[in-house]
């Protein structure tokens, strides 16, 4: 899809001022302890959104309990901009992702937490993201832990449930599912085909898939946030489990329009509304 030049552009050169006006000020705020620093990242990812164009759909109601650990699945490096226009949060990342060209800086000054998969550092990464939890801090994690093509989802791993397994009663940690999935182009139905428009998977180089990304029209994303749960008591298999269904359910939902009637509660206040990114 060519898509045109001057709509990515128009797209493109905005974000970019905006991402370079905000880095020194979110760096001061981190700097001085200043608690604003927890709340501008919000306020920049919904401008983001916008300039971006992205329609954001929301189902449900994200937890306001913290400190709480949001389980996403993930197709595009556009889910942080995504969630983070939608919950005050930081990321688990991947380790790798702090010499990323700008993606990297923006995620150190998001405070994300960057964790390593080598075994020789799962212990000290793991400790770093229970500091954060215990402090009151809330956290997304990419079960996943990597992209897929959007149509559908990877086996969550239970080994990233390890934290959540290991929180001590006391903190009553909250879960949170979240089901994120691109769904329309200019109010058209996404294909599988046409989904890598959004996702970003494999060997894919960035660049030109972001540059295709600015060039098309508005792309539709829903959001679904599933019934948040306390990790108390319960085995790292049993929260992946739990986790991993409610986001594949999400996920069905979505692709197929079809709810699946024995995945919900009864609608509560909020469901289904279309929000403006920046509002």
């Amino acid at each position: 899809m060519n898509g045109s030049w001057l709509l990515g552009l128009s797209r493109v050169i905005p974000y970019l001022l905006l991402t370079f006006a905000l880095m020194p000020v979110q760096a001061m705020l981190l700097a001085l302890g200043h608690p604003m620093a927890d709340h501008l990242p919000r306020y920049y990812h919904r401008w983001a959104c916008r300039i971006l164009g992205m329609n954001i759909t929301v189902r449900g109601m994200p937890s306001h309990t913290h400190p709480t650990l949001f389980v996403s699945n993930h197709s595009s490096y556009f889910d942080i901009q995504i969630l983070g226009s939608l919950v005050s949060c930081s990321f688990i990342a991947k380790a790798d992702m702090m010499g990323w060209p700008l993606i990297g800086q923006l995620a150190k000054l998001q405070r994300s937490v960057f964790v390593d998969r080598k075994p020789a550092n799962v212990g000290e990464h793991t400790n770093e993201v229970a500091k954060r939890l215990a402090a009151g801090d809330s956290l997304v994690l990419f079960a996943e832990g990597t992209t897929s093509d959007g149509n559908r989802l990877l086996p969550f791993k239970s080994s990233l449930f390890s934290v959540a397994e290991q929180a001590p009663p006391e903190l009553h940690l909250t879960m949170q599912p979240i089901s994120i999935i691109a769904t329309a182009l200019d109010g058209m139905p996404l294909g599988r085909s046409m989904r890598s428009l959004y996702a970003w998977y494999g060997d894919m180089p960035l660049m030109p898939h972001a540059w295709g990304a600015m060039k098309a029209g508005r792309l539709t994303v829903e959001v679904e946030f599933h019934e948040p749960f306390r990790a108390d008591g319960m085995s790292r298999k049993q929260l992946c489990a739990r986790s991993e269904a409610a986001v594949e359910r999400g996920i069905v939902q979505a692709i197929t329009g079809r709810p699946d009637s024995s995945m919900q509660s009864p609608p509560r206040s909020g469901e289904g509304a279309e929000i403006d990114a920046a509002a």
